[in-house]
Order: structure tokens, then C-alpha cells, then sequence
């Protein structure tokens, strides 16, 4: 039985979890060929940083997925984006940097302020607390990510302008992509773990959103994410 234990949210959408970076994780963790306990806790308050996913290794609770992958990587001696030129390492980086903070936010925004994405956090709410405080529980939640968006200044914006915020890094993954099986190599690298984790849940989730329609729209980058899904440890080390 491994001693490493992964806190993700709960799987949903045909995905292992529905958090961006969960998915991210567990990836990784599947390329490296580390084994793991997956635990699903949707209460990201219960984690050591107040966000989900985190671990657990020898009593140890670790928060935050990039200082995870991290020590995970120094403990196990393995570098996903080992072999790449300065500049590959510089593409991958920057990728994966576009992905998890501004993408992120677009990601957010569909799934707690768009309507179609409010009425899936209501199905949620009403598996977590007793039906007649489901919509209340939804609001709160909901409104609660709406804040911080504003906050971080992409909720200021209409609908229309996320949309093509979102549209946006979208086509640079795309044109990035180009004909190549994977962004920054012949096999995948933490461009393509990023992109596997906070592109898969829109191109999954069932709600009509804007930018979750328009990358379903893209069967190139469709495809690219089916291969990601089956990306084994086996078949990295062989590239």
C-alpha cells in the first residue's frame, strides 16, 4: 500500500476529479509512476492551505500542486521535462503559467458566475447539505468565487470579453500545438500536465458555456487530450 495520499474533489464528468489542479496532479503522478491513494474531501478548508488538492506523506500534510510535484520530484529523482533545451523549459513554463493564472480564472468564471455553471454548483450543493439549503449553499459558494474574481480583476469585465479572454489562450494552446503530439516536445511536459488539468474539465463538464464551447469546437485540441488522458508512464519513458 503506498504511503503517498492524495486529497482531490470528487470525480464527476467522466474525469478522476473535477478540480483542474487534482487532475494536474494525478497526471503527473501517472507519468512519474509514483503510486498513490486518492481520497476524494470537497472541503478544501479541511487542506493544509485552504485549497484542494493537497497530500499526505509520512504524516505530512502538503498543500499546493507546483510545491508538491516539486518534492515529489526530488524525492523520486524524476524530471518530466528532462532533455529539453533552455528554451523548451522557457515555452513549457510560460505555457503552464498562462494556463494556471489566467485560465484558470476563465475556468472559474464559467463554473461559479455563468449561469449554466451556477445550476451545476446547485446539483453539487444538494449532495452536501439537506435539499431546502442547497440554493442557499449554492449562493454563498458561488458568490463567494465572484468576489474573488473581481477581486483579481476578470469579473469586472462582460460576459463577451471573458469569453474571448478565454477564447484566446485557447487558440495560442491550439497554435502552440500545431501538428505535434504534445506543446513543447515528442512526448508530454509540464505544459502538457497543465494544459491536461485545466483544459479537461471544460471539454467534459455537460454545461454550455462559451469558452468550454468553443475548445469542443477544436478537434485538434480534442484529440490532443484524449492522448494526454492516455499518457502513461510506460510510454514517456519510451519517447
Amino acid at each position: 500500500m503506498p504511503d503517498l495520499k492524495v486529497f482531490t474533489f470528487s470525480a464527476d464528468w467522466e474525469l478522476p476529479s473535477t478540480g483542474p489542479f487534482a487532475l494536474k496532479l494525478l497526471k503527473w503522478l501517472e507519468l512519474a509512476g509514483i503510486p498513490f491513494r486518492q481520497q476524494f474531501e470537497d472541503n478544501p478548508a479541511k487542506g493544509p492551505k485552504g485549497k484542494n488538492p493537497w497530500i499526505e506523506l509520512g504524516g505530512e500534510r502538503i498543500g499546493d500542486t507546483e510545491i508538491i510535484i516539486e518534492l515529489l520530484a526530488k524525492r523520486n529523482g524524476f524530471d518530466i521535462d528532462a532533455g529539453l533545451s533552455p528554451e523548451q523549459r522557457a515555452l513549457s513554463h510560460a505555457v503552464r503559467r498562462m494556463l494556471e493564472e489566467h485560465f484558470h480564472q476563465v475556468l472559474e468564471w464559467e463554473l461559479f458566475v455563468h449561469p449554466e455553471g451556477i445550476a451545476w454548483v446547485r446539483q453539487m450543493a444538494e449532495t452536501m447539505v439537506p435539499r431546502p439549503l442547497a440554493g442557499t449553499a449554492a449562493s454563498l459558494f458561488a458568490g463567494r468565487f465572484k468576489r474573488q474574481l473581481h477581486a483579481r480583476g476578470i469579473a469586472r469585465h462582460s460576459d463577451e470579453i471573458v469569453a474571448a479572454k478565454g477564447k484566446a489562450d485557447i487558440d495560442a494552446v491550439e497554435a502552440l500545438l500545431g501538428e505535434k503530439a504534445f506543446i513543447v516536445a515528442d512526448r508530454p511536459a509540464m505544459a502538457d500536465v497543465a494544459a491536461y488539468g485545466l483544459l479537461m474539465p471544460m471539454a467534459k463538464w455537460p454545461m454550455r458555456t462559451p469558452v468550454a464551447d468553443y475548445l469542443r469546437s477544436r478537434p485538434r485540441l480534442m484529440g490532443y487530450l484524449e492522448r494526454m488522458a492516455g499518457a502513461k508512464a510506460e510510454q514517456r519513458l519510451a519517447a
